[in-house]
């Protein structure tokens, strides 16, 4: 099986549990229904692309639908905007934003009113999403600027970015979405969280839903891939990296932590500096931000964060922020290396039938097992990843290691019964960043865990007694 890079952004629907799939099907289909872009705001578009459209088509286009031009006009001059245009008329406003703006105020005007009105909204599972995604749309726009990429999809998935926060709690429920997202307030935690308990993340089900609206299919990507996809950290595109360096500024203006290895991804992808966030902030700040504070001083405050807490808590490994940011500077100097990613099988009804003082032991002494075969880390709820020293033939031996020991430490008995699925690979034969050694690994990993208990799987071949089998 070929290794999936993360260049490549057609992966984001095989890592969907297909059971998953299949449940959040008829809330997608319900969603359907509502389209975020009517029959008003897709003619506007049209005339907006349209070189040979003129003001006065634009302005009777929108004079023709009363309740969206309100809409416009009320959104245009509203703080939420950040910048309001100050505008008494429709023809007023399509004088004073020229033809770009007016394409991208209809869109923000349209979703802002659509999430505005969703159900969900507010509560703890979806937060402010119309004032997000707005925030989100224009911080996205303003890097696609700084890093001279094109900015109207990416305008429009910014915008977008969250839409799967409205299905996952209509089909399992709006209290357990709600306490997850309490537990877990954002970025890679809380999908990582989502896949684990629902077997599916907010940003699958929004790309699966843009998908049903008939959206561009770069659109759904960006907006699978937000959070960094299944490995957290890939950012395939520089519109996609756009979308996730401004879902980052625009959660630490609201006091949230950054998710710092997917920032040093995006910007690195963007081939931008820290400096930008500042910029950033200063395009979606709200009036009392804008001018100082929080919004002058983002770069500074990654700069003071990156010297925090680089240890899990739990197992004593490294965290995830931390693991991703020294394997990636080893990886560099050491001129290759492979990654094992390992995920406990069934980890839930090991807590359900053992309880959880017993998974967390559990975790734990994974942890140490896998901190003796190279350099360890958590990358959240029962998922680690290993670096391990040397080339393939190492990393298989590795990995056999760690199963056998896996399995001597929790022999049947009376204790819980684990087992272990792990994925490979290695630079320079699955890529040489670590983005695309995650990749592929995590395809690995998804191999392993379909083919049952207790595997491990390399790019698509099984190891067995130390051997590869294709």
């Amino acid at each position: 099986m070929e290794a999936k890079h993360a260049t490549d952004c057609a992966p984001w629907r095989e890592g969907i549990d297909p059971v998953a799939a299949r449940n959040v099907a008829g809330a997608i289909d319900e969603l359907a229904e509502f389209p975020v872009l009517d029959a008003t705001v897709l003619r506007v578009i049209a005339l907006c692309d349209d070189q040979e459209s003129t003001a006065a088509d634009l302005v009777d286009a929108l004079e023709q639908d009363a309740t969206f031009a309100a809409n416009l006009l009320r959104f245009s001059n509203s703080a939420a905007r950040a910048h309001p245009i100050r505008a008494k008329t429709i023809r007023q406003a399509v004088m004073l934003v020229g033809r770009r703006a007016l394409r991208r105020l209809a869109l923000e005007a349209a979703t802002y009113r659509f999430l505005e009105r969703s159900r969900g909204n507010g509560r703890a599972s979806c937060g402010q999403m119309h004032l997000h995604a707005i925030t989100v749309a224009i911080g996205a726009a303003a890097a696609a600027e700084e890093a001279q990429v094109a900015g109207d999809t990416v305008h429009l998935a910014g915008l977008l970015h969250d839409v799967g926060k409205l299905v996952l709690p209509e089909v399992f429920g709006e209290d357990a979405c709600d306490a997850l997202a309490r537990e877990f307030p954002a970025g890679s935690e809380r999908v990582l969280a989502e896949r684990e308990r629902f077997g599916i993340d907010h940003a699958q089900c929004g790309a699966l839903l843009a998908e049903r609206w008939g959206l561009p299919a770069e659109v759904a990507s960006i907006i699978a891939w937000h959070h960094g996809g299944a490995t957290g950290v890939g950012a395939p595109n520089a519109e996609i990296a756009c979308v996730q360096l401004s879902d980052n500024v625009a959660g630490m203006l609201s006091g949230n932590e950054a998710d710092h290895a997917l920032l040093e991804v995006s910007l690195d992808r963007l081939g931008l500096t820290s400096d930008v966030l500042d910029v950033l902030a200063e395009q979606i700040a709200n009036p009392e931000q804008r001018g100082g504070g929080e919004a002058g001083r983002l770069a500074q405050r990654v700069a003071e964060l990156e010297r925090l807490s680089q240890t899990d808590d739990l197992t004593g490994l490294a965290n995830r922020r931390h693991w991703l940011q020294t394997t990636r500077t080893a990886l560099i100097e050491q001129g290759g290396g492979a990654i094992l990613i390992c995920d406990v099988d069934n980890f839930k009804a090991v807590n359900e039938r053992h309880g959880m003082a017993a998974g967390d032991l559990v975790l734990a002494e994974i942890g140490r097992i896998l901190s003796v075969h190279g350099h360890a880390g958590r990358l959240g709820g029962d998922e680690f990843a290993v670096l391990v020293p040397g080339n393939l033939e190492e990393a298989v031996q590795a990995a056999q290691r760690i199963m056998a020991q896996v399995g001597e430490v929790f022999e049947a008995g009376s204790g819980p019964k684990v087992d272990l699925s792990l994925g490979c690979a290695a630079a320079p034969t699955h890529g040489t960043e670590l983005a695309d050694l995650l990749e592929a690994a995590d395809v690995a990993l998804l191999d392993a865990k379909r083919a049952g208990r207790s595997r491990a799987m390399i790019a698509g071949a099984e190891l067995r007694g130390g051997d590869l089998a294709a």
